[in-house]
């Protein structure tokens, strides 16, 4: 369950003060499929940046799974995200000296403890099978750099769920490839809610949103 309840966000610029989020609420259940939706500017990305715990509100609660997220310290809430939730960004942002495989792995490595050998393979097991899964094991030796638009995509995905995480953030996931790889990363997605994972994605693709249970407005 992720419950918002008057989020509110503005950054000072040189043109002044812009407002991105007025008190905005809302309660989402385990499961479900929500697109967020609004003009270029109106705080998609930031909605997203707060919910995963990247930025803070200026005012407003939010909680995830019973736990109030704002209240956390920076380490407590860096284990949290890196337990609870998957972050797929606009941006491709791949270790470029790691194999596909090492930046899908990369994450569960992040809890700050040393892996047993048992525990490494297991991480490499659950890898492949996510690779597997998406479509895209084949790949698993390559360098990202390497891939298309809409194999990259699916990287991004699999390491955002290698922590098996309750809820999973995609910003703009189909904004750089064509309409049937927006309708095969958007299918991925569906079947992932349809498995019990919560999925936000900002967009402002109608192709895109078609999908979703519903929507959040960002005016």
């Amino acid at each position: 369950m992720l419950q918002a309840q008057n989020l509110s966000k503005s950054f000072i610029t040189p043109r002044g003060r812009i407002d991105v989020l007025k008190n905005l609420s809302f309660s989402i259940s385990d499961g479900s499929f929500i697109g967020i939706t609004g003009k270029s500017g109106a705080g998609k990305s930031t909605l997203l940046s707060i919910i995963a715990g990247l930025q803070k509100p200026d005012n407003g609660t939010l909680a995830i799974n019973g736990t109030d997220i704002l209240s956390l310290d920076d380490k407590k809430l860096s284990m949290f995200r890196n337990k609870n939730i998957g972050f797929i960004s606009q941006e491709q942002s791949f270790l470029e000296n790691l194999s596909v495989i090492d930046n899908v792995r990369l994450p569960a490595f992040l809890d700050g403890r040393k892996h047993s050998k048992a525990e490494v393979a297991e991480i490499t097991k659950r890898a492949r099978e996510l690779l597997q899964k998406l479509g895209i094991e084949h790949l698993a030796a390559s360098n990202p750099a390497t891939l298309s638009g809409g194999e990259n995509h699916r990287v991004l995905i699999a390491r955002a769920l290698i922590n098996s995480p309750s809820i999973l953030l995609a910003d703009e996931p189909t904004d750089s490839v064509d309409v049937e790889q927006t309708k095969a990363i958007i299918q991925i997605f569906r079947r992932l809610a349809d498995e019990g994972k919560t999925i936000l994605i900002a967009s402002h693709n109608p192709e895109a949103l078609k999908l979703c249970d519903s929507s959040i407005a960002v005016i």
